[in-house]
């Protein structure tokens, strides 16, 4: 089995829904899990004979065969990187993105007391809860997630880096903030895409990440945020703070949903500039 000739393959049948460099990322992301060798030696070793690896050729055809029906390559890999560190990924969970990478960073810019206790409410994958509790060791951290099995590749991940986390399964919409100690800082990445807007949408998001945590129904797009502003003014401690992430295309009607009870709210723009997270403090 040479590699270059499989990756030739890739080229040709991906080439219609891929560029060349994204082929390129892919391939030898795959290659380094089915061969077991990183990718500092299968690019230097393209056209030689892996005979020991001939019975897993099956297994780039089985992968190939995923990508072509525009399932995402997260999703194929079965992980991602997010923040410099691994994550695993399902179809149960969102594809961590930058954006939200983004999103961390505002709140690890603000300098937050070490020992905060943070809660990130719809977890997802864990990726906001884990990357809060690498970089803060002595944070307590919760993490909430209506979806039991979103939650258990949430633990997958929390285990894998070492971080103790409290998983609970709750549904932000129902929630009883009651029995939930006061917190530093709430984060949360809900979800906010209109159904209207789901038809400029690419396929493979729409097709397979979960739509429960992508959409949100056309008449109330806002009501996360709503509810989420009504936990901050019960569970935010002094000097506490509310960091979202949100639709561009509503943002200052986002920013109006917290400017109403919030005092200080402030909006801020993506890499790409374009108005995609909100902090808002008491």
């Amino acid at each position: 089995m040479k590699l270059s000739e499989l990756k030739q393959k890739f080229e040709k049948e991906l080439s219609a829904a891929y560029s060349k460099s994204e082929i390129d990322l892919i391939f030898y992301s795959i290659a380094e899990k089915i061969v077991r060798k990183p990718k500092s030696i299968l690019r230097l070793a393209l056209d030689e004979e892996w005979h020991e690896f001939e019975d897993r050729k099956n297994l780039f055809m089985l992968y190939l065969l995923q990508l072509k029906s525009r399932m995402p390559f997260q999703y194929v890999l079965g992980e991602t990187e997010f923040y410099g560190l691994k994550f695993f990924v399902n179809k149960n969970v969102l594809i961590p993105r930058p954006e939200t990478e983004e999103l961390i960073e505002w709140i690890l810019a603000d300098e937050p007391n070490p020992e905060s206790r943070i809660i990130d409410l719809g977890t997802g994958s864990g990726c906001i809860a884990v990357v809060l509790k690498n970089k803060l060791p002595d944070a307590d951290v919760w993490a909430m997630d209506a979806s039991k099995k979103a939650l258990n590749c949430a633990q997958t991940n929390s285990d894998y880096h070492q971080t103790e986390i409290n998983f609970f399964q709750d549904n932000l919409l129902k929630m009883d903030f009651d029995p939930l100690p006061k917190f530093d800082i709430i984060v949360s990445n809900p979800p906010y895409i209109s159904i209207s807007e789901k038809e400029n949408m690419d396929f493979s998001v729409v097709g397979f990440e979960p739509k429960k945590a992508l959409f949100v129904k056309d008449e109330n797009p806002l009501i996360f945020y709503q509810k989420i502003a009504e936990m901050g003014l019960k569970k935010l401690n002094p000097d506490g703070k509310v960091y979202v992430e949100i639709n561009q295309n509503l943002a200052e009607e986002t920013k109006a949903v917290f400017s109403a009870w919030y005092p200080k709210v402030e909006l801020k723009k993506d890499i790409s500039g374009n108005y995609r997270m909100i902090r808002a403090g008491i």
